[in-house]
């Protein structure tokens, strides 16, 4: 009997319209979720679809992750920029290294949802959602440290922030235990 998933590939190079990557079955598979489109299956790990990804885009992971280190003075679950000509940021939920780490997309967040201490929904802009097994505030500070290094990664002085970054103890303006995302540009 074939345990493999259907309609598996084994390519994917992270986009613009990629809004998370899933491991599945011990990180065997991803699950790729891409806006306004059903989920597909990778017989690859989240990580090495980012690393492949990262190639593609001319630099490596590890140049990606060194720099988002350096550049927020963390190096604990540290958001990358995978292809920087269209501004595509990922984040993980918990360190890169385990291998049931989600990978979320910052661009195509609209809020999320605190199911209890450690489980939290995360609803897409296209209305597709994941959970994810962490606390919302661990995702909201993923989330935080990500916009911060989109925006040192952005400023437009020569130079590039480099302060450490602190992480929130607690989210402002929860209600109801859903955090929204607003973003005025619009991204296709």
């Amino acid at each position: 009997m074939n345990n493999q998933p259907n309609d598996v590939n084994s390519e994917y190079i992270i986009n613009e319209r990629t809004l998370s990557l899933e491991p599945i079955r011990f990180g065997e598979y991803t699950k790729v979720y891409e806006k306004n489109k059903e989920p597909v299956m990778i017989k690859k790990t989240p990580l090495k679809i980012i690393r492949q990804s990262c190639i593609r885009y001319l630099s490596t992971y590890e140049g990606r992750r060194e720099a988002s280190t350096r550049v927020l003075g963390i190096n604990r679950k540290v958001p990358v920029n995978v292809d920087h000509l269209k501004g595509t940021y990922l984040f993980p939920t918990i360190s890169h290294l385990k291998p049931e780490c989600i990978w979320i997309t910052l661009s195509h967040l609209k809020f999320l949802e605190k199911i209890d201490k450690k489980q939290t929904k995360v609803t897409f802009t296209d209305d597709q959602a994941i959970m994810v097994p962490v606390s919302p505030l661990a995702v909201h500070n993923q989330i935080m440290m990500t916009k911060e290094l989109y925006e040192r990664g952005n400023a437009s002085s020569p130079s590039i922030q480099t302060e450490k970054v602190t992480r929130a103890q607690y989210v402002v303006g929860v209600k109801e235990n859903i955090i929204s995302f607003f973003y005025t540009r619009n991204r296709e």
